[in-house]
């Protein structure tokens, strides 16, 4: 897994904390905020980039699950060719 998709695993958990912590302090606010952020962008990336996605080696639903996970970082790994069983 490469480094930016590392960091992005780190920031999805940080949200998914924060959701289910209760309270309102500002970390747990902004944590819930950009969780849903993410989930809004990353739908939308999966929409738009749902054409390249069909025709990219390797399952269609696996892609849609990394670009939803991991957004353009999945994409450029694609378009540079190694985003099917990439071991970084």
């Amino acid at each position: 897994m490469s480094t930016p998709k590392k960091a992005l695993v780190l920031i999805w958990i940080a949200c998914l904390v924060a959701l289910v912590l209760p309270g309102d302090s500002i970390l747990i606010t902004l944590g819930r905020i950009v969780f849903g952020l993410l989930v809004i962008a990353h739908a939308i990336e999966c929409f738009v980039f749902r054409r390249e996605l069909r025709e990219a080696p390797g399952e269609l639903a696996g892609h849609l699950a990394q670009v939803f996970l991991f957004g353009i970082v999945h994409m450029q790994e694609i378009r540079s060719g190694a985003g099917e069983g990439s071991s970084d």
